[in-house]
């Protein structure tokens, strides 16, 4: 009706524009900000209000104006709270790691610190202090280290009590997650490093069981697997480096091809820390095991987003070591059918596999088919543990992914010894309980099993399906294994 009105309205009356705070209306705002307000304002925001882009000229009036507010109104929080989400805004279009840039950023930081102490429960202020803070210390990291790592204690911090007051806050526990990676590529032993690093998957894991189709925590997780072993393939490179007079570095760190991606956020190469793990039989296995739950993120995340580029590119590095055509392959502990609910009641140890169908025991066809692959135990060492195809008259227990009700750790105190996993289907709600060899591969099943069960949900199985597929002769991946 406002169109019809106002078309009416031109055509009665010659040299009339009729204006409903549109596009038009936004131009002439920030052209007039632009030349009220570029002479009294300081560099940088001066040059912004100059900006050919309009969005960047509006940014900078409403930051004059919050400003010429703020100061009248010491008490308004909206007002001091937006004025630093403009001001965090603004110093993205500053160059990267400028003092400018970074003299934004910690005016942005006191703008939500003093909003925080009107309103001390704002979590949204929190959060976006704590990115805020990561921005900052990105941008101090080259000329200020000691100020960058400060910065991102006291995001990790703002971060933790966003979520205290919204908990389960998924961009919140990814970002939270990024900073404690990030603090780890500076720690100064193994034993901060793992507390670090175990302390980022856990952010990202809770991030991913709670918004299963959040690509960019399962991704983000992907990563820390991956510079975890490379940090730890390094450090034993160094070490025999060190040990040969400087000789004997090449080769420690798998070849990657010429278009490969950079690796996602790698430690910087530095001497080998003095606690670092002895045996060099212990390194190579949790190199391998860490390259696998990469691996595992990466095509899961890849799945969920098919069409994100640096997934695709990230998976052709890992690809080689997923147990295709499975994503995840390993031991559980299942109990016997026929003795379940009594009182002898008896547990195996077989070996599983998990594709976009379900996870099911394995046959003696699929074991041979997933212990193949760089990231899993040989055929002989999982014979050691367990055969495949269920054992006695037992069926072969099989979990179809399409059935799955929920999946969750458990600690329950009757099972056998390791990480317990409950698993709800809809032929089964009371749930079957299985049991991996340690926590860490307990929580590796949990994540594979909601997220390969959201995409199966979400109609996606056939994007997992060409996750899993085999690499085709004459195209490569990085032998990373």
């Amino acid at each position: 009706m406002a169109d019809a009105l106002a078309a009416e309205l031109e055509a009665r009356c010659d040299g009339f524009k009729a204006s409903f705070g549109g596009e038009e209306l936004k131009r002439a705002c920030a052209t007039l900000s632009g030349a009220l307000i570029g002479g009294a304002l300081q560099p940088p925001l001066a040059a912004l209000a100059e900006d050919a882009d309009l969005h960047v000229r509006e940014l900078a009036f409403a930051a004059r104006q919050y400003a010429v507010a703020t100061a009248e109104q010491p008490g308004d929080f909206e007002g001091l709270y937006n004025h630093g989400l403009v001001l965090q805004e603004l110093s993205g279009k500053l160059p990267p790691g400028s003092a400018e840039q970074a003299a934004m950023l910690r005016t942005a930081c006191a703008r939500y610190e003093a909003a925080l102490a009107l309103r001390p429960a704002a979590h949204a202020a929190l959060y976006n202090w704590g990115v805020a803070l990561s921005d900052l210390a990105r941008a101090v990291k080259a000329g200020s280290p000691a100020e960058a790592t400060a910065a991102l204690h006291l995001a990790s911090q703002k971060y933790a009590r966003s979520l205290q007051l919204h908990p389960r806050n998924p961009q919140a526990l990814n970002n939270w997650g990024l900073v404690l990676q990030e603090l780890s590529s500076d720690a100064r032993s193994w034993g901060e490093r793992d507390a670090l690093v175990r302390g980022a998957m856990d952010k990202f894991r809770l991030a991913l069981r709670g918004r299963p189709d959040f690509d960019r925590g399962t991704y983000n997780l992907g990563t820390v697997f991956y510079t975890f072993a490379m940090a730890l393939q390094g450090a034993a490179g160094a070490r025999r480096s060190h040990g040969a007079g400087g000789a004997g570095a090449a080769g420690a760190r798998p070849a990657a091809p010429a278009d490969a991606p950079p690796p996602p956020r790698r430690l910087a190469a530095s001497p080998p820390p003095p606690d670092a793990p002895p045996s060099r039989g212990a390194r190579e296995h949790a190199v391998r095991g860490l390259l696998a739950g990469a691996a595992q993120y990466i095509a899961l995340a890849h799945a969920l987003a098919p069409a994100r580029d640096i997934y695709r590119k990230s998976l052709s590095v890992v690809r080689a070591m997923l147990p295709l055509p499975f994503l995840r392959a390993g031991h559980l502990s299942a109990p016997r059918a026929r003795s379940i609910g009594t009182v002898t009641e008896t547990w195996r140890r077989d070996w599983f596999v998990l594709d976009q169908h379900s996870l099911r025991q394995a046959s003696s066809m699929e074991t041979s088919l997933s212990t193949a692959g760089a990231g899993v135990p040989s055929a002989s060492q999982q014979r050691a543990g367990g055969g495949g195809g269920g054992g006695g008259d037992d069926e072969p227990l099989v979990l179809p992914l399409r059935e799955l009700l929920a999946v969750r750790r458990c600690a329950e105190p009757s099972l056998p010894e390791g990480g317990g996993i409950w698993v709800s289907t809809a032929a089964s709600p009371a749930g079957t309980y299985l049991v991996a060899d340690d926590g860490d591969a307990a929580d590796a099943w949990v994540d594979a099993l909601v997220l390969c069960a959201h995409l199966v949900a979400a109609g996606a199985a056939d994007a997992l399906e060409e996750a899993l597929a085999p690499v085709r002769r004459g195209k490569h991946a990085a032998p990373l294994g």
